[in-house]
Protein backbone atom coordinates (compact mmCIF):
# COMPACT_ATOMS: atom_id res chain seq x y z
CA UNK A 1 0.00 0.00 0.00
CA UNK A 2 1.39 3.42 -1.00
CA UNK A 3 1.92 6.21 1.78
CA UNK A 4 -0.69 8.10 0.96
CA UNK A 5 -3.69 5.24 0.40
CA UNK A 6 -1.96 3.97 4.05
CA UNK A 7 -2.89 7.68 5.58
CA UNK A 8 -6.01 7.77 4.10
CA UNK A 9 -6.67 4.49 5.19
CA UNK A 10 -5.82 5.32 8.69
CA UNK A 11 -7.65 8.51 8.74
CA UNK A 12 -11.08 6.95 7.82
CA UNK A 13 -10.57 4.33 10.93
CA UNK A 14 -10.24 1.61 8.02
CA UNK A 15 -8.72 -1.77 9.83
CA UNK A 16 -5.11 -1.99 8.75
CA UNK A 17 -3.66 -5.20 9.72
CA UNK A 18 -0.89 -4.68 12.03
CA UNK A 19 -1.85 -1.35 13.13
CA UNK A 20 -2.86 -1.47 17.00
CA UNK A 21 -4.10 2.29 16.94
CA UNK A 22 -6.73 4.39 14.84
CA UNK A 23 -6.68 7.84 13.78
CA UNK A 24 -7.06 10.53 17.05
CA UNK A 25 -6.63 8.00 19.58
CA UNK A 26 -4.98 9.46 22.99
CA UNK A 27 -1.82 7.67 23.62
CA UNK A 28 1.37 7.36 25.89
CA UNK A 29 4.65 7.21 25.06
CA UNK A 30 6.02 4.58 27.04
CA UNK A 31 9.67 4.44 25.85
CA UNK A 32 11.86 6.45 23.95
CA UNK A 33 12.90 10.23 23.57
CA UNK A 34 9.36 11.14 24.68
CA UNK A 35 8.80 8.39 27.34
CA UNK A 36 5.85 9.80 29.51
CA UNK A 37 4.40 12.23 26.79
CA UNK A 38 0.93 11.70 25.58
CA UNK A 39 -0.81 13.33 22.91
CA UNK A 40 -3.21 12.12 19.55
CA UNK A 41 -2.18 10.13 16.55
CA UNK A 42 -2.41 12.53 13.71
CA UNK A 43 -1.34 10.26 11.10
CA UNK A 44 0.02 6.38 10.06
CA UNK A 45 3.75 7.11 7.82
CA UNK A 46 5.13 3.64 7.26
CA UNK A 47 3.94 -0.27 8.19
CA UNK A 48 7.63 -1.35 7.70
CA UNK A 49 10.10 -2.44 9.79
CA UNK A 50 7.13 -1.44 12.34
CA UNK A 51 4.05 1.25 11.99
CA UNK A 52 5.20 4.82 12.66
CA UNK A 53 3.10 7.25 13.23
CA UNK A 54 3.24 11.17 13.61
CA UNK A 55 1.87 12.11 17.24
CA UNK A 56 0.98 15.46 18.05
CA UNK A 57 1.86 15.77 21.73
CA UNK A 58 -0.15 17.49 24.53
CA UNK A 59 2.58 20.48 24.45
CA UNK A 60 1.61 20.76 20.51
CA UNK A 61 5.20 19.19 19.26
CA UNK A 62 4.79 16.98 16.37
CA UNK A 63 6.83 13.71 16.35
CA UNK A 64 7.48 10.77 14.59
CA UNK A 65 6.75 7.65 17.54
CA UNK A 66 7.20 3.89 16.88
CA UNK A 67 4.09 1.57 18.08
CA UNK A 68 6.16 -0.29 20.23
CA UNK A 69 6.60 2.89 22.09
CA UNK A 70 3.20 3.48 23.02
CA UNK A 71 0.16 2.64 24.95
CA UNK A 72 -3.25 3.83 24.92
CA UNK A 73 -3.35 6.55 27.46
CA UNK A 74 -6.38 7.55 30.16
CA UNK A 75 -6.76 10.88 29.59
Amino acid sequence: MESVQLNQAFLSHTPISGVAYQHNDFVLVVSGAHAGSKGSLASLISLSPEPTFILELESGLDVEIKQSELAHAVS
